[in-house]
């Protein structure tokens, strides 16, 4: 039963997702400069976010782009709480 519920549930929300080709050119450039500050943000050295800020301001299809490429592109963390020291 349980199984079933999650099997409906994850397809349920495999619906609602749009693959990026089929979005707007602003929605693309928006979800790339979030993968990419994603990535420099995991690099381990702080860096100001890769953002067009008057697309961002403006631009819906951009701004959901950029808040759906950022986290879609950070790499996951230690698959446990404890970390070997060297």
């Amino acid at each position: 039963m349980r199984r079933t519920l999650a099997a409906a549930f994850v397809a349920i929300l495999g619906a609602c997702t749009t693959p990026t080709e089929d979005r707007s050119p602003n929605y693309q450039l928006g979800f790339g400069d979030g993968c990419t500050t994603a990535s420099t943000e995991t690099a381990g050295a702080p860096r100001e976010p890769r953002r067009n800020r008057a697309l961002y301001e403006s631009d819906r299809d951009y701004r959901t782009g950029w808040l759906s490429g950022r986290p879609q592109c950070l790499a996951p963390g230690p698959a446990s709480g404890f970390v070997r020291p060297n």
